[in-house]
C-alpha cells in the first residue's frame, strides 16, 4: 500500500529579521507525529494564506493524501485561478512542499532522494545583496562595498537590484537620466570585484519595451550575466517576448510564476532563458522540480528564487541537489547575524555553498529557543 498523509495538527511561528522582514513560518504534523515545516512569507499576502492555510487543511482533512498534486486537485483549484491569488498560491505550495517532506521522511529519505536526485554535501548559492541594503545606505560605494563583503567570503556570482528610483512609465529620451543612479550601482560593483565574479541584475519589473533595451545596453558595459523581469513575466510575457529578442544578456524570471507549464511557456516562448521558481508560490517543492527538468529538457537554465529565511533555503537546496545542472541559488546574504540560529542544526553557509543535512525529510526543524527568543508561536 501507498504511503500517504493526514495532517492533523498545524502550527504557526514568526521572527522579525529587520524592519522591512518578518519571516512566517507553518509547521504541519501528521497523524503518525511525523513534522514538516514550511515558509509562508509573502509579503502583503502573508496574512491571507495563514487564514487559509487551516481552512485548506480543514477540506483535506477526510482522505489521505499520496501525493502533492492531491492537495490542488482536491481542492479544486487550477493553475490558472493559483496564477492570479498569490495568496491561495502560497497556501497550497506550503502545503504541497508539507506532502513531499513528510512522505520523503515516511521512506526513509532526505527530499533530494526522493525528489529522484542523488545526495549531495551542498549545493553552490549565489549572494543576493538585496535584502542587508534595504535597510541600509543605497548608494553605488555601498552596493560596492556589500558585493566586495560577499566575494570575501567565498561567493562567485553576486546580484543587485539597482533600480530604486524607476518606476514606469517612462520615455526613451528620460530612461537614462532617471535609471543612471542603477547602472552606476552596477559599475561600482564591477569595479570592486573585478572582471571575475558574475554580476546579476534584478530589474523588478521597472521597465517597458521601449525602455528596457536602452538600460541593457548601459549594463552590458559592466558586463553582467544576467537581465532579470524587466517586465513581470507571467503578465507581460509578449513584451518580454520581445525584449529577450533585443537585448544581449541572458534574461531570466518567473519568480511569481505558478505551476509547471506556466514555465515551460516562458521557455518555449523565448521569453526567459532561465526560470526561477520559488517553492513558496510556484506549486512548492516537487512542482518546482518538475519545472526544472521540463525546463532543463527544453534547453533552458533553472535557478530557484530563494531571498528568503532558513527553510525556504534549505528546501530549495533540495530542489538544487536534485536538478542536474541546476545553476547556482539565491541567498539573501548578510540580513540578521543570527540567520543560521533559525534551524537545528544550524545553517551552514561557506565558501558560497549551503551544506544539505543528512537525515529524512529537509533534516532540519526550527530552533524553538531561537523562536521564544525572537518571535512568537500561536495555533490558528
Amino acid at each position: 500500500m501507498s504511503e500517504s498523509v493526514r495532517f492533523d495538527g498545524l502550527e504557526f511561528a514568526s521572527v522579525e529579521v529587520t524592519e522591512r522582514t518578518t519571516w512566517i513560518f507553518a509547521e504541519l504534523t501528521d497523524k503518525n507525529g511525523l513534522k514538516a515545516t514550511v515558509e509562508i512569507t509573502s509579503g502583503p499576502e502573508t496574512a491571507m494564506a495563514v487564514k487559509l492555510l487551516p481552512e485548506m487543511l480543514q477540506a483535506l482533512a477526510e482522505e489521505p493524501i499520496f501525493k502533492d498534486e492531491d492537495v490542488q486537485s482536491r481542492l479544486g483549484l487550477s493553475d490558472g485561478e493559483l496564477q492570479q491569488d498569490k495568496a491561495k498560491a502560497t497556501a497550497i505550495s506550503g502545503l504541497r512542499s508539507a506532502v513531499t517532506d513528510v512522505l520523503a521522511q515516511k521512506h526513509g529519505q532526505s527530499i533530494t532522494e526522493f525528489l529522484c536526485g542523488n545526495v549531495q554535501d551542498s549545493v553552490p548559492l549565489y549572494g543576493n545583496i538585496n535584502r542587508h541594503l534595504l535597510t541600509r545606505e543605497r548608494t553605488p560605494d555601498a552596493f560596492a562595498k556589500a558585493a566586495l563583503m560577499a566575494v570575501e567570503t567565498g561567493f562567485t556570482t553576486i546580484k543587485c537590484a539597482p533600480f530604486d528610483e524607476v518606476s514606469p512609465p517612462s520615455t526613451t529620451d528620460a530612461i537614462l537620466g532617471i535609471a543612471n543612479v542603477g547602472i552606476r550601482r552596477v559599475a561600482a560593483i564591477r569595479a570592486a570585484i573585478g572582471p571575475d565574479v558574475a554580476i546579476l541584475v534584478d530589474c523588478h519589473s521597472r521597465f517597458e519595451l521601449h525602455t528596457a533595451p536602452l538600460v541593457a545596453e548601459e549594463l552590458a558595459k559592466s558586463g553582467i550575466g544576467w537581465f532579470e523581469e524587466p517586465v513581470e513575466p507571467t503578465d507581460d510575457m509578449d513584451v518580454l517576448i520581445q525584449i529577450a529578442g533585443i537585448v544581449s544578456m541572458t534574461v531570466a524570471g518567473g519568480e511569481g510564476g505558478y505551476g509547471q507549464q506556466c514555465f515551460d511557456e516562458l521557455i518555449k516562448s523565448g521569453a526567459v532563458k532561465v526560470i526561477m521558481p520559488d517553492i513558496k508560490y510556484c506549486g512548492g517543492v516537487a512542482e518546482a522540480r518538475r519545472a526544472g527538468i521540463s525546463a532543463l529538457a527544453l534547453g533552458g537554465q533553472v535557478s530557484p528564487h530563494s531571498p528568503s529565511g532558513p527553510i525556504s533555503l534549505l528546501q530549495s537546496g533540495h530542489v538544487s541537489a536534485a536538478l542536474p545542472g541546476s545553476m547556482p541559488l539565491e541567498h539573501a546574504v548578510y540580513e540578521a547575524t543570527w540567520r543560521s540560529e533559525v534551524l537545528s542544526p544550524s545553517e551552514v553557509v561557506k565558501d558560497g555553498r549551503l551544506t544539505i543535512p543528512s537525515g529524512p525529510g529537509l533534516g532540519a526543524t526550527l530552533n524553538q529557543s531561537l523562536i521564544n527568543q525572537r518571535g512568537k508561536r500561536w495555533k490558528p
